[in-house]
């Protein structure tokens, strides 16, 4: 779906071993124990100053935007910095550029020192371009105007329940991002450094010792494909994915040392995906789509299967108490911008009984993923 050349940063991270997996029941009690300092907080201040914070959303996202957009963590590497000399290594204005970065010092991001300059704290080190983890492609990105117009129509998809991006452009997101490199290469950053973070925990969750080769399907430039074929040497791969996104994964797969052991096929994952392993993986793809569409997709894996054979679908994990505000906000993304949805394990459940699957084990992922099994039927 999208172009992205590997960053030096990427490369690099594709070379290192992979870092521990933290236990699933720590990092979940930790951001339990977020959500209860946060809402802690919210009962002493008054409300007032709580509901403040939470309107001017859209003043946190162009901030965060212009941060990531002009790369002021990755100047501050070399930092600290004081606001023109930032405002002057940017381009910007001087005084702009100070009241900005005090605005993001008081939401947490960036921090100022006792001599007026600033510098990266630890949250800030999330917009370093390429880092593991970090979130600069994704900041950049929902802070594009095409984006923003999209959730201004808020009020009118409560009514009309039409989706907005398309309603407001006249376009699907996925078609916009493919026409505008810049944006293209923001988006896929994001994805690929988050996911970083997550794929040695998938490889470590799964009994990939009971398969012989993993299929990815719509793998990009093969990260969770690369975190598994290297902590299961056995293994051989095939990374499923368009032409220009293969063209891009190969520098990824030479830099983790398993590009002898992966075969390159492109296509669309809506008109087929290949024969040929027994075991299917596709991450964080069917929340982008609606059910038709992530329906025809796992039909078309499906097809590709024999009984018995397993499909993986690490995905979000959609719970009535939300301990993080990561799904419920990736779930108003998909209906104001991708035309997706999260769903639960019980609609998954469906939808694997409808392509003819069934549900099989689960495993739970640090943070608010989870690796669903289904069976081939």
């Amino acid at each position: 779906m999208s172009t992205f050349t590997p960053t030096h940063a990427h490369l690099a991270a594709a070379q290192r071993p992979s870092a521990p997996v933290p236990p699933v029941f720590i990092v979940n009690l930790v951001l339990k124990l977020r959500r209860l300092l946060l809402r802690a907080a919210d009962a002493v201040v008054p409300s007032y100053m709580a509901v403040y914070d939470r309107f001017m959303g859209a003043g946190h996202t162009m901030l965060v935007h212009s941060a990531a957009r002009l790369r002021i963590a990755d100047l501050l590497v070399d930092g600290p910095f004081s606001g023109a000399e930032l405002a002057a290594r940017t381009g910007s204005d001087a005084d702009v550029m100070e009241r900005v970065m005090l605005a993001l010092v008081s939401i947490g991001i960036f921090r100022r020192l006792a001599d007026g300059r600033f510098a990266n704290n630890r949250t800030s080190k999330g917009l370093i371009t390429g880092a593991t983890g970090g979130v600069r492609g994704f900041a950049e990105f929902f802070g594009h105007k095409p984006v923003l117009r999209a959730w201004a129509r808020m009020p009118q998809t409560l009514e009309d329940g039409k989706r907005a991006f398309k309603e407001v452009h006249g376009q699907l997101a996925w078609d916009w991002i493919a026409g505008k490199p810049e944006v293209q290469a923001a988006f896929a950053e994001g994805m690929s450094s988050m996911t970083e973070v997550v794929a040695p925990a998938i490889a470590a969750s799964y009994p990939f010792q009971e398969v012989k080769t993993v299929c990815d399907v719509g793998g990009g430039m093969g990260i969770v494909l690369a975190a598994v074929l290297r902590k299961h040497p056995h293994l051989k791969g095939i990374l499923f994915d368009s032409e220009s996104m293969l063209g891009e994964a190969k520098a990824y797969l030479e830099a983790a040392g398993i590009a002898d052991r992966v075969e390159l096929v492109a296509g669309s994952f809506f008109d087929s995906v290949p024969r040929g392993a027994d075991c299917y993986l596709i991450k964080t793809v069917l929340h982008n789509w609606e059910d038709p569409e992530a329906l025809k997709i796992l039909q078309n894996c499906r097809a590709a299967m024999e009984p018995g054979q397993r499909l993986l679908v690490p995905d979000f994990l959609v719970l009535a108490d939300a301990f993080s505000t990561l799904v419920p906000f990736m779930d108003m993304a998909g209906l104001m911008i991708y035309e997706g949805r999260e769903r639960s394990p019980e609609k998954l459940a469906g939808m694997f009984a409808q392509a003819g699957l069934k549900m099989g084990r689960t495993a739970p992922l640090p943070g608010v993923q989870i690796v669903f099994e289904a069976i081939a039927v």
